[in-house]
C-alpha cells in the first residue's frame, strides 16, 4: 500500500512538472498473456500450470524521464522506472528490493557521450536482448533464460547463468558518442563495504553498427558486494551479432561464464551474501526473425547452456527451442503467440505456449 501511494504521489508531481516542462514524460509497456507452461522436469512428475500472467515477451513497466538543456550541447537527464505485474496490479522489485527496480539514475550528456549515476542497465543485459529474436523475454528467449539474471543461484549442478540484476545499482556508467559506427560502454559499481571478501564490480563493452550488420563484445567482472546485490564473483564474456538480409534477420550469441568458489560473507546485520560453488557455463544461441508481411513477423530461436561444477565435474545441459508470431494492430499495440520446448539432462522435456497482447504508451 505504501509503495502504491508513493507511485501515485510521484506520478502527480511529475504530471505537474510535465505541464511546465515538455521534456518530462510518462511512458511504459503493459502486456498480458494466457497460456500453459511446463519446463523440463523430473522424470515422471509433470508440472504443467495454466496461467494468466504479465510479461512473457517483456516485463511490464512504468517510467518517468526528463531532460533539461543546459546550453552548449550539454543536457541533464533523469530516469525512474518500475517493473509491474499487470495480472495482479503489484510492483516487481529488483534483487536489491528496490521499488524503481528497472532504472533510477541521473545523467549528463553531450558531445563527450553520457555519464549516468545510479541504477543503469548492465551492458551484458543490453547485449543479451539485442542479439536474439525474442528480445528481453524471460519466458521464451533462450538467451535470457540461460543468462537467468533474476533470482538465479549457482550452488549445484544444473545452475547456470549469472546472478546479478539486469541493471546495476549504485553504479557509474559511461557511454561514448558513436564514431564511425563504434560505441564504447564502461560501468563501475563500488562494493560499498569494508567487509573482507567483497570486491568492486565493473563491465566494459564495444559495439559496431553499420547498415544491416551489428555486433557487440562485452566483458563483466562482478564482485561479491552489496552494490550489485549479488553473492558471488563472476567473470563473463559475451559476443553477439546480427545481420538483416531483408527477407530474414539472423542472430547469433555466445557467452562464457566463470563463477569462482565463494564463502558466505556477512555484509551487515540484515544482509548475508551466501556461499557459491565454483562452476563454469557456456551458452550458445542462434535465431531468426522473418517478416511475413509489413505487420507480421515470425521468430525462431535455439539455445543451449552447458554447465560444469568445478569441484565435482558434474555436467548439465539445458536446451530451448522457441517459435513465435507477432502481429502489429497499430504502432503501439500488437498481439502474439509463442511456443517453447525445453529439455535438459536427466529430465523429461516440457512445452510451454501462450498468446497475449502488448501495448506501449
Amino acid at each position: 500500500m505504501f509503495a502504491k501511494k508513493n507511485l501515485v504521489a510521484v506520478a502527480a508531481l511529475l504530471a505537474v512538472a510535465g505541464a511546465a516542462n515538455a521534456d518530462v514524460k510518462l511512458y511504459g509497456y503493459v502486456e498480458m498473456d494466457a497460456g500453459s507452461y511446463e519446463l523440463a522436469h523430473a522424470k515422471g512428475t509433470p508440472s504443467r500450470v495454466t496461467k494468466v500472467q504479465s510479461g512473457d515477451m517483456m516485463t511490464s513497466f512504468i517510467g518517468f524521464a526528463g531532460s533539461e538543456d543546459l546550453g552548449g550541447g550539454l543536457k541533464a537527464e533523469f530516469t525512474l522506472e518500475s517493473f509491474l505485474a499487470a495480472d495482479t496490479g503489484s510492483t516487481l522489485a529488483n534483487n536489491h528490493g528496490g521499488f524503481w527496480g528497472r532504472g533510477s539514475n541521473v545523467a549528463l550528456s553531450g558531445g563527450f557521450g553520457k555519464v549516468a549515476l545510479g541504477q543503469y542497465d548492465n551492458p551484458l543485459f543490453t547485449a543479451g536482448y539485442t542479439y536474439n529474436p525474442f528480445g528481453s523475454s524471460m519466458t521464451f528467449s533462450p538467451t535470457m533464460r540461460h543468462l537467468s539474471y533474476i533470482g538465479q543461484t549457482q550452488s549445484a549442478a544444473g545452475s547456470t547463468g549469472v546472478g546479478f540484476d539486469t541493471g546495476w545499482i549504485n553504479s557509474i556508467t559511461y557511454e561514448s558518442p558513436v564514431v564511425g559506427g563504434f560505441q564504447g560502454i564502461a560501468q563501475y559499481a563500488p562494493k560499498e563495504t569494508t567487509v573482507a571478501g567483497t570486491k568492486n564490480s565493473y563491465a566494459a563493452a564495444g559495439s559496431y553498427n553499420a547498415g544491416p550488420f551489428s555486433a557487440m563484445l562485452t566483458y563483466v567482472n562482478a564482485g561479491k558486494s552489496t552494490s550489485t546485490a549479488w553473492t558471488g564473483e563472476e567473470k563473463v564474456w559475451n559476443a553477439g551479432a546480427s545481420y538483416d538480409f531483408g527477407v530474414v534477420k539472423a542472430f547469433a550469441q555466445y557467452t562464457d561464464i566463470n563463477e569462482k568458489d565463494s564463502v558466505a560473507v556477512v555484509v551487515s546485520p540484515s544482509v548475508t551474501n551466501g556461499a557459491v560453488a565454483a562452476n563454469k557455463s557456456k551458452i550458445y544461441q542462434l535465431g531468426v526473425t522473418v517478416p511475413v508481411t509489413d505487420k507480421a513477423n515470425v521468430m525462431a530461436s535455439y539455445g543451449e547452456s552447458k554447465n560444469k561444477v568445478t569441484a565435482t565435474g558434474d555436467k548439465y545441459k539445458d536446451r530451448i527451442l522457441s517459435i513465435g508470431y507477432d502481429y502489429a494492430l497499430s504502432k503501439r499495440t500488437s498481439v502474439f503467440g509463442a511456443f517453447m520446448n525445453n529439455d535438459a539432462t536427466d529430465k523429461d522435456s516440457g512445452q510451454s505456449f501462450a498468446v497475449g497482447i502488448k501495448h506501449n504508451f
